[in-house]
């Protein structure tokens, strides 16, 4: 097996700092190996320093290679669903088959709201077994949602599985000769209606079947999921190659804490950005007030419950 890492990301401009931080997770951690990077994007720069161009710096800073790859907007179905949160970028890693060179056998796609921990070699070179891709499931509580609500997924439901498509190995040479960029588009505008996690919900959809599933706790571990399980941060360091914030971001305002989001802040703050990121989540506290609202409002549910309880326990010492 060729011994350089093909890595793929998807991002538009706007993204480009949170980007910044994953990479370099991924580049302190795995720069015993060669990695090429490939980065998909639709956007244009805008004005002062190339975006594009800091992510190349980052990169070959590391002593890495880079490649910018443009994507056409044209090529996306105007009917494919998008919005602010989820948006038209999480479809570009379709077309990686398509877009990677013939004799390129696999690449991993990651998402750009994770954290690479450890070496991600011995994820990268998993035997495929036959299948079209290597994934880890998906368990939270959303996704489950998604399995039991909408109809198309009832082999999926019948199942019980579901995978999350913030990372996954691609077997090139496979998908080359099973799909095509082309058919997958005309599934995912057929049935565009059920398609509430976008492309995931497609890629479950075409390959739920085709997927061979690793361990989540080591190459996927959705951080939400995580402190519902009560995963501590030195067991995390220790067992687990790549942290998803999959929903809430270390990086936004109002947004449920996490204790692992630490990992974030830690590779943020070896960054040009680092500054910049803590006024984008601090700022908007301190104009609004909004903890103190919320604890205000925690205090008076408190309060309340507190009350009720009292009147259940006097009810209960008159009988």
């Amino acid at each position: 097996m060729n011994d350089v890492m093909h890595i793929a990301v998807a991002a538009n401009q706007a993204f480009a700092r949170y980007l910044c931080v994953m990479l370099t997770s991924l580049l302190e951690n795995n720069r015993s190996g060669k990695l090429r990077l490939y980065l998909l994007s639709a956007d244009i720069d805008r004005g002062g320093v190339k975006w594009t161009r800091r992510i190349e710096e980052l990169v070959t800073g590391y002593g890495q290679q880079f490649q910018f790859l443009k994507i056409d907007r044209t090529l996306f179905p105007k009917e494919l669903p998008f919005d602010e949160t989820i948006t038209m970028e999480t479809y570009f890693r379709l077309k990686l088959p398509e877009l990677l060179p013939e004799e390129l056998e696999r690449v991993l796609y990651l998402d750009a709201d994770l954290i690479v921990n450890q070496s991600l070699r011995a994820f990268y070179e998993t035997d495929f077994e036959g299948k079209s891709f290597c994934v880890c499931r998906d368990v939270t509580a959303s996704a489950g949602q998604q399995i039991h609500q909408a109809e198309f997924f009832a082999s999926i439901r019948r199942d019980g599985m579901y995978f999350n498509a913030g990372v996954l190995l691609f077997n090139l040479a496979k998908l080359r000769e099973t799909t095509s960029f082309a058919r997958l588009m005309e599934q995912a505008v057929r049935i565009r209606d059920d398609l509430v996690f976008h492309d995931q919900d497609l890629l479950n959809y075409v390959f739920h079947q085709d997927v061979r599933y690793m361990e989540p706790e080591r190459y996927n571990l959705l951080a939400r999921t995580a402190f519902n399980a009560g995963y501590a941060y030195d067991w995390v360091k220790e067992h687990t190659a790549i942290v998803h914030y999959a929903g809430p971001k270390p990086w936004r305002h109002r947004e449920v804490r996490y204790a692992l989001e630490a990992f974030w802040w830690e590779y943020a703050k070896k960054t040009p950005y680092y500054t910049e990121l803590l006024e984008e989540m601090l700022w908007p506290e301190i104009q609004t007030g909004y903890m103190d609202q919320l604890f205000r409002q925690l205090k008076q549910e408190n309060d309340e419950l507190r009350g009720i309880v009292d009147k259940c326990m006097r009810l209960l010492q008159a009988r």
